[in-house]
């Protein structure tokens, strides 16, 4: 059996074994929420940030740091076997000669499969727990159905009027860009193979943010007037005030990347927590890839000074009003490059 293969029958297997931990939202008014996870056997040279960039297409490292109770910054070690809770990318796949979508799509998404996620959404323990006008939640590619259960159904013909391969072969073919699911594909392509209950999350692959001109984005940071551009194509598409280190040589310079984004990020060194409005990181923060920091000590963010923008008052970020940063954060992806300069 190649390696390619044992990986694909160790991903079905995993896939079986799926950890569905349904909750109450009190922000849906009590909707139920399902977590759906594999486990990646760590390999060596392998790090949080690289994991999370393949399974999540972000470099949020820190959430999969949580999720498995590790230190953020701690080396991991070869053979470790990872949660990883709703992940975008389940795995990524290299064609071989002879391959179509259709083939590579029965490998990972099989009926038996998807009877055994459908048991596991509804915490049913085994095909007796179908009881005729029960409510079940039916997990779909195009996102969640209801059926309610009719006299003599049983999971195997209730999965046959939802389960259907050729929506996951189209699945495959939207994250990777191509055009239709009968679309051709080429032996030593890379395919990504999307978590096919969170496929409308993902950006084909390869797809970098693009402006206006329909240029890729870019970052230019100029600390000597403390202002901000963003550029498509090379060409300035919007520029924004902002605040920069309170001394010479606090911001770094040089070029970076956008590491990490997070929504309403904790100020940790003070315990004030995201949304206070004492919070000086103010509503967004987008982690900069500075040398031995993994996009936790340097990034854009937000204020609760906005008096201080247009001046250098910070203790080495870039600072920016909070609603300017809140459309940085919506349009610049992780891996957005970063350009900073006196």
């Amino acid at each position: 059996m190649s390696r390619q293969l044992k990986w694909v029958v160790s991903l079905i297997t995993c896939f079986l074994l799926l950890a569905v931990n349904p909750g109450l939202s009190s922000a849906t008014g009590g909707q139920e929420e399902t977590s759906i996870s594999i486990y990646y056997g760590v390999k060596a040279g392998d790090t949080l940030y690289g994991i999370s960039k393949r399974h999540y297409l972000t470099g949020d490292f820190e959430r999969v740091a949580r999720l498995n109770g590790l230190d953020p910054k701690a080396k991991l070690q070869a053979g470790v076997r990872l949660k990883l809770s709703n992940p975008l990318v389940l795995d990524h796949y290299t064609v071989k000669q002879g391959d179509t979508l259709f083939a590579i799509a029965s490998k990972y998404f099989s009926r038996s499969n998807y009877i055994s996620i459908m048991m596991q959404y509804n915490k049913m323990s085994s095909t007796q727990d179908l009881k005729a006008g029960m409510t079940l939640r039916i997990p779909l590619p195009a996102g969640e159905s209801r059926h309610q259960v009719q006299a003599g159904e049983t999971l195997f013909s209730i999965s046959s009027k939802y389960y259907k391969l050729a929506d996951y072969q189209g699945a495959i073919a939207r994250s990777n860009g191509i055009e239709s699911a009968a679309g051709a594909i080429k032996a030593g392509q890379a395919l990504q193979i999307p978590n096919p209950f969170f496929t409308s999350e993902i950006v084909p692959a390869g797809n970098a943010s693009s402006g206006s001109s329909g240029g890729v984005r870019s970052i230019e940071i100029d600390i000597a007037k403390n202002k901000l551009y963003v550029k498509s194509g090379g060409k300035i598409e919007k520029s924004f005030d902002i605040a920069s280190g309170k001394q010479k040589g606090q911001t770094p310079t040089g070029t970076f990347e956008i590491m990490t984004k997070l929504n309403n990020p904790w100020y940790s060194s003070k315990g004030i927590p995201g949304g206070d409005p004492k919070n000086p990181l103010g509503s967004r923060w987008l982690g900069l890839s500075v040398a031995n920091t993994q996009g936790t000590k340097y990034g854009i963010h937000g204020t609760n000074a906005p008096e201080s923008i247009g001046t250098n008052a910070s203790a080495g970020c870039i600072r920016m009003l909070n609603a300017d940063v809140e459309w940085l954060f919506s349009k610049i992806p992780t891996g957005t490059k970063v350009v900073i300069h006196a």
